[in-house]
């Protein structure tokens, strides 16, 4: 996993639960010397341990707390990726175009970068359908940049996860919903 989204648990670790919480998590997770650099890959198995650490430390399941982190995310990633993004866009559109715009970009940009492959479907104007598909079954970290997304973009967005690779289905199918934009008075 690239370093830049260990750098950004860090950030997250800290602005939720205090900069000692950090080396707390570092140390459960037995990774007290470990340092990590934004341009570096790391090996899976230390998110794992770092987010079943973070579960322990703080009661919360490990889903929440990474869909938590992926609405953290989601400023961050509009900062970095928002040049790539039309300027007419919102949340179902971003969530539509994100593979062939910015998970392309990343790849090419950042050797060993491994977004997840995402299949997205536009089946109504107001829905998406997206398969998710990684070996590190982060789709609660998705769920959680789409709520970031939908937030800058002042929008509700409903989802629903009608299969899911913790259920030992082979891949997440996350159904995105835009509510109505309210009536003008």
């Amino acid at each position: 996993m690239h370093g830049i989204i260990h750098l950004e648990l860090k950030q997250f670790v800290a602005e939720n639960y205090g900069e000692p919480a950090w080396l707390s998590l570092l140390e459960r997770a037995g990774l007290a010397q470990q340092i990590y650099t934004p341009l570096q890959s790391y090996p899976d198995a230390e998110m794992l341990s770092l987010v079943t650490a973070a579960s322990g430390l703080t009661g919360l399941p490990a889903s929440e707390l990474l869909e938590a982190f992926g609405t953290f995310l989601a400023p961050r990633y509009l900062a970095l990726y928002g040049s790539l993004l039309k300027p007419e866009w919102r949340t179902l559109d971003v969530i539509e175009h994100t593979e062939e715009t910015i998970h392309r970009v990343v790849r090419r940009r950042q050797p060993g970068a491994a977004p997840p492959r995402l299949k997205a479907e536009r089946v109504e104007p107001n829905q998406v359908v997206v398969v998710y598909d990684s070996p590190r079954k982060l789709c609660a970290v998705a769920r959680g940049i789409v709520r970031g997304l939908a937030k800058h973009y002042g929008e509700t967005i409903e989802i629903l996860e009608s299969t899911c690779m913790h259920r030992g289905e082979p891949a997440c199918t996350l159904t995105f919903r835009a509510a109505p934009a309210p009536a003008a008075v």
